[in-house]
């Protein structure tokens, strides 16, 4: 450990302990890629409530954590399952009342969230101009003119979470943050630097001295990060390129047994509540065999 430096490294309940009900909390994710899922499983066996789950794509883990009651609003570009159709949760509770959501382009919601990055009220984009989506949230996006050309410009309110939750490929244990080959995601350069708290999965810890020979890769510097977890295959059903692909066998399985809201709870009772441990999870989805499904598609 790096001298003088705290050691951040610690369990996936003390991390999640460090969000409180009615928080926001960035999710990163696109679609099938690079989720914490390993936290999003903690985060409903703590029993978490009246959350604000705000990214880019809404996946498997956002269902997971509409179908379990941890979220009343979302903030995001679309919600689904990817190629395996919709997510049925999200969309239940959609269509009864039960969750708001906020729908915004990809650029607005990496316009709010830059505009938290560097500590301003707004930032500008052209992005949706000429869509009825401007119109949908006045207390986030507003058409203003630009000072300097008397363009029309869409002000977006800033994005400050209190919380972001991230998987990455390792860290030391003072939480610089090395992702491989380099950050390929705008969620992970934009969502810890906008908030207020950042609790980041990755597959190993290794040692600073480590860290500094391929400075290039670090993400995340320790000042930013208040929690690193170690979690074995942490972003699983989602993938973690180039280590390993998403599982599809287990997104499909998801995919049918979500269309219901029994088959839905069926499925979290026993992938998500029902393991005691992130071994327990895996022994669940395969072990080995699991481990084959999802590196083979890079061999």
């Amino acid at each position: 450990m790096a001298a003088g430096k705290e050691n951040k490294v610690m369990s996936a309940a003390q991390a999640v302990g460090m969000i409180r009900d009615g928080d926001t909390v960035a999710i990163q994710g696109m679609g099938t890629q690079m989720s914490p899922l390993a936290l999003v499983r903690e985060i409903i066996k703590a029993r978490k409530r009246n959350l604000i789950a705000a990214m880019i794509v809404g996946g498997i883990g956002l269902d997971w954590l509409i179908a379990a009651g941890c979220v009343k609003k979302v903030m995001a570009i679309i919600v689904n399952l990817d190629e395996f159709g919709m997510a049925n949760a999200f969309r239940r509770a959609v269509e009864a009342g039960e969750l708001m959501m906020e729908e915004y382009t990809e650029h607005q919601m990496l316009t709010r969230f830059s505009a938290g990055c560097y500590g301003l009220p707004f930032m500008t984009t052209q992005s949706g101009i000429g869509s009825a989506i401007v119109d949908l949230h006045p207390d986030t996006t507003k058409v203003i003119d630009c000072p300097f050309t008397g363009q029309k410009v869409i002000a977006c309110r800033a994005l400050t979470p209190d919380v972001c939750i991230l998987h990455a490929h390792r860290a030391d244990e003072v939480g610089n943050v090395q992702f491989f080959p380099k950050p390929i995601w705008g969620d992970v350069d934009v969502f810890p630097r906008a908030s207020k708290k950042v609790i980041v999965t990755v597959e190993e810890i290794v040692s600073t001295d480590e860290i500094r020979r391929t400075p290039e890769r670090t993400g995340l510097p320790y000042f930013k990060v208040d929690a690193v977890v170690p979690v074995k295959y942490g972003a699983h059903p989602c993938s973690l390129f180039p280590r390993y692909n998403f599982d599809r066998q287990v997104m499909e399985r998801y995919a049918a047994e979500s269309r219901t809201p029994e088959g839905t709870q069926a499925f979290l009772e026993k992938y998500v509540r029902a393991p005691r441990t992130q071994e327990d999870y895996l022994d669940l989805v395969g072990g080995s065999t699991m481990e084959a499904r999802i590196q083979s598609f890079w061999s």
